[in-house]
């Protein structure tokens, strides 16, 4: 057995802290009153039991997140081609401009999700920049995580404003230098230029030797840029602000490539090949794990167990039967498994067990599609968000298959969601009309709501305005206050007499139709000249 992250085992020395803080009695400042209620330490029988539960407990978090593995083939060492680039992103405010589909730095990230896909051979490392830069990412062949860490990124991720390409190049030279390259790659992807003199911006790409790509993003017709309060932003003299894209970029020369996109990703693979023709590639030695099994999930599942103890021991029988139930019936947690073994089948060329691991997963997928068909859209719904494992276009139609069932039952803010999603993985035409549509829907809606709410405001000052004028009539034809309310109540009662009337006569005339008119005896009191009783 061996662990895929071993430095997740530093945590193990905070273990000591917590027996520290029982022996010097410090529990009733850790710990809530509440938390010290679930723990009864103040029991005898409970007291070291429980504490020791929930250290175990902790251990064993400790040991998943380290990831356990058993490895069934040694690794192997092999020899493959890398090279080093570097990613510099301008996320200054011009940067939420809406003039390319959903705004440019939405739009800038979809393209850098693209191009790490076309470059799986590169270690890639990632700057933000506005009129300063910072490192979002070193140099790394881990692309889930540096697009994870890119998708946290905004224009308010930066407190300085504006946009300097300079801070850019300075940050890029500073991240090369733990490398042994002399020729370094930069892609520079943003709206262009920040109004200053290229002599600059030439003059340090030549002294350090920088090959500068540029990807620029927007259009030349531009757009007005809004502040958080939703007002369009305005100039010194007043003036409202209109972003465009900047090509003069283009008269730089280092040798790199240049691509303008006004939102199409077209071109993005015949960017990334000049980058791969523009680079120098290192042959570097791999290690890579042939073949394992996972068990960091054992770890979990105790884990779990000793804390439904700790924290209510009287439940846990109750506890053990709802998680079984649970994973039975969403098993979305384990797909994981299914996913491992088919494909461990499949390369061992066993491929009716692969097909077997598979169709689990494929029949939910299926099973969801056929519930989405009979419009059974929760249900649907369900079954799409408990399915766990996919990836790249699988998980892209997941998404957007959500976004669909959520659109069908008018969740509107959620379909938004879903399809932003996919489109993070993938852009597509279809995925991005049904966005703009729900966004219309919703603006739509938020109109629809604020002219109701302006329909009842208006009633009801019309109904004040007659008020006033029939006070004023009243004080002419010389009534008094009180004869005036008088006069109010009155109206008020007629009125709701006829429409009790009214109702009343359609209630019985309903209650009537087609019913046999049937006579009763009727009881009458015994009196002198009748002695006795119908």
């Amino acid at each position: 057995m061996t662990f895929v992250y071993p430095w997740f085992f530093l945590l193990l020395f905070l273990i000591p802290f917590f027996y520290r803080v029982k022996k010097f009695s410090l529990i009733e400042q850790v710990f809530s009153k509440e938390m010290l209620l679930k723990l009864e330490f103040n029991s005898l029988v409970n007291k070291n039991f429980k504490f020791h539960l929930l250290v175990i407990s902790s251990v064993l978090i400790i040991i998943a997140l380290a990831r356990p593995v058993i490895l069934l083939e040694s690794t192997k060492e092999t020899d493959e081609k890398s090279f080093n680039f570097v990613i510099a992103l301008d996320i200054s405010k011009s940067m939420e401009a809406n003039d390319v589909f959903p705004s440019r730095l939405l739009f800038a990230k979809q393209a850098i999700y693209e191009l790490m896909n076309s470059l799986p051979e590169a270690n890639i490392a990632v700057i933000a920049y506005t009129n300063d830069a910072f490192l979002v990412s070193p140099f790394s062949n881990d692309f889930e995580s540096i697009k994870f860490l890119l998708s946290n990124l905004d224009s308010n991720s930066l407190s300085t404003k504006g946009s300097q390409i300079l801070s850019a190049l300075e940050a890029t030279n500073r991240i090369f230098e733990s490398t042994d390259d002399k020729k370094k790659n930069l892609l520079l992807v943003g709206d262009g230029a920040d109004g200053r003199d290229f002599t600059e911006i030439q003059n340090y790409i030549k002294t350090n030797n920088i090959t500068l790509h540029v990807l620029s993003v927007g259009t030349k017709k531009g757009t007005t840029l809004s502040d958080e309060s939703g007002r369009l932003i305005k100039d010194i003299d007043g003036n409202i602000v209109i972003s465009k894209r900047d090509d003069s970029l283009f008269k730089v020369t280092s040798g790199g490539a240049y691509l303008s996109s006004n939102g199409s990703l077209a071109k993005i693979d015949w960017l990334a090949n000049e980058i791969k023709n523009s680079v120098d590639k290192k042959e570097v030695k791999k290690d890579i794990l042939e073949d394992s099994i996972e068990l960091f999930y054992y770890a979990l599942i105790i884990s779990m167990f000793c804390i439904f103890f700790v924290f209510n021991s009287i439940r846990v029988p109750f506890m053990l039967v709802v998680f079984f139930i649970q994973t039975n019936s969403n098993a979305g947690m384990f797909d994981f498994i299914d996913i491992y073994k088919a494909k461990k089948s499949y390369k061992n060329e066993e491929y009716q067990k692969a097909e077997k691991h598979f169709a689990k997963i494929e029949a939910k997928y299926n099973e969801a599609n056929a519930l989405y068909k009979q419009k059974k859209y929760e249900e649907a719904l369900k079954k799409y968000e408990s399915i766990e494992g996919f990836s790249g276009d699988e998980e892209y139609k997941r998404l957007y298959n959500i976004g669909n069932s959520y659109a069908n039952l008018e969740k509107i803010d959620k379909a938004i969601k879903s399809y932003e999603e996919a489109l993070e993985i993938k852009h597509d035409e279809d995925t991005k009309a049904n966005l703009e549509y729900m966004k219309k829907k919703r603006e739509e809606k938020e109109k629809d709501k604020k002219q109701n709410n302006k329909q009842e405001q208006n009633s009801k000052e019309n109904e004040k305005n007659k008020e006033k004028e029939k006070e004023k009539s009243d004080n002419k034809n010389g009534k008094k206050p009180d004869e005036q309310k008088k006069d109010k109540t009155q109206t008020k009662q007629e009125e709701s007499k006829k429409k009790m009337s009214e109702a009343e006569a359609k209630k019985w005339e309903k209650h009537m139709d087609n019913k046999e008119f049937k006579t009763k005896p009727m009881q009458l009191n015994k009196g002198e000249q009748n002695e006795i009783y119908w």
